[in-house]
């Protein structure tokens, strides 16, 4: 699990820097687009903190947040959702 959230936080600090917002955040926790991620915000349904940045529209998350509950989540996969390497 160190392995995957070390190689996830590398990515996504390299891809996006420390703030993650807008079409990048929403595609990162899985949702196909900024309008599902708000409605699944409003249901509560976000499982990383979410706040705003004073003078910019939106919700933001820090991408090591969303790099350790993207690999936490992985770890936490049902053995028999996992597919094995080729």
């Amino acid at each position: 699990m160190a392995h995957l959230r070390k190689e996830l936080r590398e990515t996504l600090l390299r891809l996006h820097g420390p703030l993650l917002g807008g079409e990048p955040l929403a595609a990162a926790l899985g949702h196909r687009s900024v309008a599902s991620l708000r409605q699944a915000r409003r249901r509560g349904q976000v499982m990383v903190p979410l706040f705003t940045v004073p003078n910019r529209r939106g919700w933001f998350a820090l991408t090591l947040d969303v790099a350790d509950w993207l690999s936490a989540t992985r770890m936490g996969a049902s053995a028999g959702g996992r597919i094995s390497p080729s």
